[in-house]
């Protein structure tokens, strides 16, 4: 959520405005914001129609040239 704030010799918050919409639910969500503040992460559930298998490769160093 985002409030436009005023400030000077007393404090004033507008209406909150939703910044974006997520897939959660919940009271509290753990997320990030980047340094700039143009980004954030947000955990988001996957779908089972959308999940993929994942790769692991052991002892990767071994396969690179020198």
């Amino acid at each position: 959520m985002a409030v436009e704030v005023t400030t000077g010799a007393t404090f004033q918050a507008g209406v909150p405005q939703p910044l974006f919409e997520t897939r959660i639910s919940g009271q509290f969500v753990a997320f990030a914001v980047t340094a700039n503040g143009q980004r954030f992460l947000v955990p988001s559930p996957m779908s089972e129609a959308r999940s993929s298998p994942a790769t692991v490769v052991i002892n990767w160093m071994a396969g690179i040239r020198r």
